[in-house]
């Protein structure tokens, strides 16, 4: 998979090679890698239940002045290639394809949109973006159409929280947006509340460096953080722009957002003029996603109640933000249901750890904003 260096790591850089997805780029209308770049567009993979969830529950957040309604009602998106954006190799993959989204978020509940807090600031508030559905490809070159239906704006900020100076979480905003969503879309299934083992299968869908959704599977967790249950470390192929991207367990459910990683996504290698993705190793995984039982519980304290999010047994006969009923203590209990304990660390948690010290201490390993 795809990584990105870190500044704090000592890593030897290799360069991936991949064959440039033709798109035109201009008035368009309708990583870091770890290993293998495993990343896919949303009608090229083989995973059906991935692609659904790509089609009805991912939002690009982009800049409103990028998009252009027409009379139909259709729009289209005024973006630079990724080549010019990044100043990539002609070889280089989808280095033709446009550079249009910001963040990446996703549709948690009926008007609800979850991306990663650092998205939106007074610098960049919510309603500087439209929340934009159906931004991927349907076939080799071509982009999904966009209608009004897939366009809404931000209603408000229901919820943001942002972390300490010296910690990692909690890092997340979650937007109501103008309306309820309409058409095809549906929120994402979300995880019942109980940790992820480690090496169990990750995926993640979102708009990394910008780009037209991609499918990144064949990640895996790294540090699952059993007992702490607020973050936990994976091999993602993320990018700028991968920021609040839906990180996905093996039944296609929501465990969480991408919040940072390695950096930076691309370099210049020393006998070339233009720049390749960065590539690590699967096991320097650098990846940092944010668990969503934290967020939802948050968000039913808060006191949500349209929606399913926050009933009873909610995610698949458990509840979504606790591993106990509301009122019973809450929170995540050691030794839950799911059968998980404190994971022992490998040979790699040293360097994950003191890399995650010196992230905190410099100021964080980077925040996946574009």
């Amino acid at each position: 998979m795809l990584g990105r260096a870190c500044l704090l790591f000592a890593v030897i850089l290799t360069v991936a090679c991949g064959p440039a997805e033709e798109i035109f780029v201009g008035e368009i209308s309708a990583p870091v890698v770890y290993g293998t770049d495993d990343r896919r567009e949303v009608f090229a993979h083989p995973d059906p239940e991935l692609q659904r969830v790509a089609r009805e529950s991912i939002v690009a957040l982009i800049q409103t002045t990028r998009l252009n309604r027409l009379e139909d009602g259709s729009y289209s998106i005024s973006a630079f290639s990724l080549k010019d954006e990044q100043g990539l190799c002609d070889d280089e993959l989808f280095a033709n394809q446009p550079v249009a989204a910001s963040c990446s978020g996703t549709l948690i509940d009926d008007d609800l949109v979850l991306t990663a807090g650092h998205c939106i600031s007074p610098q960049r508030p919510c309603d500087r973006f439209s929340y934009v559905f159906n931004y991927y490809l349907e076939g080799p070159s071509q982009l999904a159409p966009i209608q009004d239906e897939d366009v809404y704006r931000c209603e408000r900020v229901f919820l943001e929280r942002d972390a300490k100076i010296d910690e990692v979480t909690p890092d997340y905003v979650v937007i109501q947006l103008d309306r309820p969503v309409g058409g095809l879309h549906a929120p994402a299934d979300v995880r019942p509340a109980s940790p992820l083992e480690q090496d169990a299968p990750l995926s993640m869908i979102g708009f990394g460096s910008g780009l037209p959704a991609k499918i990144d599977s064949g990640a895996s967790v790294a540090d699952p953080r059993t007992q702490e249950h607020d973050f936990f470390i994976a091999n993602l192929d993320a990018f700028e722009g991968h920021s609040g991207s839906a990180t996905f367990d093996s039944n296609a459910q929501l465990a969480g957002i991408l919040i940072g990683g390695r950096v930076p996504d691309y370099v210049v290698a020393p006998d070339e003029d233009c720049a390749r993705v960065n590539v690590f190793r699967d096991s320097e995984a650098g990846e940092v996603v944010h668990d969503i039982s934290t967020i939802v519980k948050a968000l039913c304290d808060e006191g949500w109640e349209r929606g399913t999010l926050c009933e009873t047994a909610a995610c698949v006969g458990d509840w979504c933000g606790t591993t106990s009923p509301p009122g019973n203590g809450g929170g995540v209990v050691p030794g839950d249901p799911s059968g998980c304990s404190v994971t022992a660390s490998g040979s790699g948690a040293f360097s994950l750890w003191a890399g995650l010290f010196l992230w905190i201490a410099v100021g964080r390993l980077r925040r996946r904003a574009a």
